[in-house]
């Protein structure tokens, strides 16, 4: 690639050549032809105009990006696909750090110039995507939610995104439900990457200065120290650990020493193919391992950070197979593009859900991943591109000007948005009322008695709800998240004396159907069932409602026969399905036996969209005749087996 005769193209440019039917001409003839063609496309890495330049790098961005666009919209396969955040970590480590380390060494290093580039490399695409941001979330999003916008565009300005997610994710973090929402929530990595650079150039001048030959031990220490703090805060401050500097320090250090040489190049064609391939195994394990059940960071985030570490590694010295596949020019044209992919990826699937009014089908996630591609080009050739490069026209003075006026800008909009309560004036008097009226319903539901994933030994380990005093007796309410959602009608009718001598009891676990040998990946439904009907079985429980959804019967992965909370093997929905009734009826006779009362719910209604985002989404487009309409879910079958 150092060749003066490679020249990079992307996967466009190579269709685009053998389309014109270019065969045989040299590398100076067909750049011409293209300059003529597209006088204002260079279809080119800004690095690779250098002799230094790695296109491997850039296929292992592309490497990182693809799986975290996956992830997002859920396509199968992915399910670690976050991952692909802590490979940029290090990817940034590294080339940041040999850049500052290149500078120290030869006495030209300055701050000026050290965030001239960073401006450059990051302002010009984010306040791009804000400002699409901006105008999306004036028309898409509800009060509240533009609200929320606001104070994230606040926190985005400043680069401290991701303490404003860590504080306001609460013990859900990045993965939780809410989440899904938040247009600005991929700018928490911006942050952590641009608090790390305000830090450590300072930090690396005064080692090299004052300490340079214990440079790379100092180094160590700080990696081995993130580390240990990032395995405690996992387990005991999680959102803390993905979300906060120091716990993610070790990955970007760990780049930083790569690029500082702390371990000997690799001299041996076969140590460099080894640690390749051994690189691109772990990233591949981490990517279709990992799922947002897990603790993560923690040490399971050692799996792509070193495989990441490795491939660069391997690259350092020599060619090697590996090497060979990330150069693969469709693979460096993704990983090009793959700041501005990862920029825009994001806002486009949270506003294309919220056009959706919920999941998006098979096509339009299509069309939301092409239209991410697209605008990540054209960010990239005519937003990014002008301002990079020794040739870019930007002064430095200008640069810094633009960033500071788009910085105040930013942050303007945002205080706006925030003063004035998410801008419910955008809407006439009869829409406004009806999206203040649904935005009221989706926060409707109270989960005071869930029990979300917890492992249940005991009775103990359950949460029940009480209405009442204990000597009373009880109707026991026994489901799921959807017998939970009744929880404030029952509180409701109970706090109005509607039950007068009974009390009232809640045994609820999010995501459980009320059976004792079928459980779920990460749940202990079948240990929660065990304990409940033992509850429900005390004398001083005379009713038992039991009540559930089964958006189950219809999901791609079903829950499994199971013994002592582990699965023993797959069946067939049509199995699981008769499995769930019979164990229920099962539980309906041993409770009659007790002499217990039973009331058993039709299975809750459940569909392709939220409801109350669809009555908003249609008050809004409806004008337009871009109504959309709900469809239930729920399966006939299902329901008449349960009435009979």
């Amino acid at each position: 690639e150092s060749s003066p005769q490679w020249v990079y193209r992307t996967g466009t440019d190579v269709l685009r050549l053998a389309a014109m039917g270019i065969h045989g001409t040299s590398v100076q003839q067909r750049d011409r032809r293209n300059r003529e063609i597209f006088p204002h496309i260079t279809f080119q890495s800004k690095l690779a105009r250098s002799g230094k330049y790695r296109p491997e790098i850039d296929g292992l961005r592309a490497i990182a990006v693809l799986p975290v666009l996956f992830f997002h919209v859920r396509v199968a396969g992915f399910p670690g696909g976050f991952v692909g955040v802590d490979i940029f970590f290090v990817i940034s480590g590294y080339l940041i750090t040999s850049i500052i380390a290149k500078d120290v060494n030869l006495e030209r290093f300055s701050y000026v110039s050290f965030y001239d580039r960073r401006i450059r490399r990051i302002f010009p695409a984010l306040f791009g995507v804000v400002f699409f941001t901006v105008l999306a979330g004036t028309v898409f999003l509800a009060p509240t939610d533009f609200l929320a916008f606001g104070k994230s565009l606040v926190a985005m300005t400043f680069f401290v995104s991701n303490i404003f997610f860590q504080m306001k994710g609460g013990t859900d973090g990045y993965f939780g439900h809410t989440s899904d929402s938040e247009a600005l929530l991929h700018t928490w990595s911006l942050s952590v990457e641009e608090q790390f650079y305000l830090f450590f150039p300072t930090a690396l001048v005064l080692l090299t200065r004052w300490a340079k030959r214990r440079t790379i031990q100092y180094l160590w220490l700080a990696v081995i120290s993130s580390f240990l703090v990032n395995l405690w805060a996992t387990y005991y401050r999680p959102s803390s650990a993905f979300y906060v500097l120091i716990p993610r320090a070790w990955e970007l250090l760990g780049g930083s020493l790569l690029a500082l040489k702390a371990v000997p190049l690799l001299k041996r064609r076969i140590s460099r193919e080894f640690a390749g391939l051994a690189g691109l195994g772990l990233i591949a394990w981490a990517v279709c391992v990992f799922t947002r059940e897990v603790p993560f960071p923690g040490w399971r985030a050692l799996f792509p950070c070193l495989g990441a570490w490795l491939i660069i590694y391997a690259g350092e010295n020599g060619p090697s197979f590996v090497r060979t596949i990330l150069s693969f020019r469709p693979l460096v044209f993704i990983g090009v593009i793959s700041y501005s992919l990862y920029l825009w990826h994001w806002p486009m699937f949270v506003f294309a859900r919220y056009f959706s009014a919920g999941e998006l089908s098979k096509v339009e996630t299509a069309i939301a991943i092409i239209l991410s591609v697209v605008m990540a080009f054209v960010s990239y050739e005519f937003i990014e591109s002008p301002f990079r490069g020794g040739d870019s026209p930007i002064t430095r003075r200008q640069i810094f000007s633009l960033g500071l006026a788009a910085s105040v800008l930013s942050a303007a909009v945002g205080f706006i948005i925030y003063s004035h309560q998410g801008v419910p004036h955008r809407y006439n008097d009869s829409t406004r009322q009806l999206v203040v009226r649904n935005t009221e319903r989706k926060g409707d539901y109270q989960d005071v008695c869930g029990n979300w994933r917890k492992e249940f030994r005991s009775m103990a380990d359950i949460q029940f709800c009480n209405l009442g005093s204990p000597s009373s007796k009880k109707i026991m309410f026994w489901g799921d998240s959807h017998v939970q959602q009744l929880y404030p009608l029952i509180k409701g009718i109970y706090d109005d004396s509607g039950f007068r001598d009974h009390g009232v009891l809640f045994a609820v676990s999010t995501g459980c159907p009320p059976t004792e040998h079928l459980n779920r990946s990460g749940f202990h439904c079948d240990s929660f069932a065990r304990l409940a009907m033992a509850r429900a079985e005390e004398e001083d429980v005379d009713t038992v409602f039991m009540g559930f959804t089964t958006a189950w019967s219809i999901e791609t992965e079903w829950p499994c026969p199971s013994v002592e909370g582990r699965c023993v093997g797959n069946i067939s929905r049509e199995e699981m399905i008769q499995r769930f009734f019979q164990e229920l009826s099962q539980h309906i006779r041993r409770l009659k036996i007790r002499g217990k009362r039973v009331i058993v719910s039709l299975p809750f209604p459940f569909f392709d969209k939220s409801i109350p985002d669809l009555e908003v989404r249609n008050a809004v487009f409806g004008r337009f005749g871009l109504a959309g309409v709900a469809t239930e879910l729920t399966l006939p079958t299902v329901r008449d087996q349960v009435a009979s």
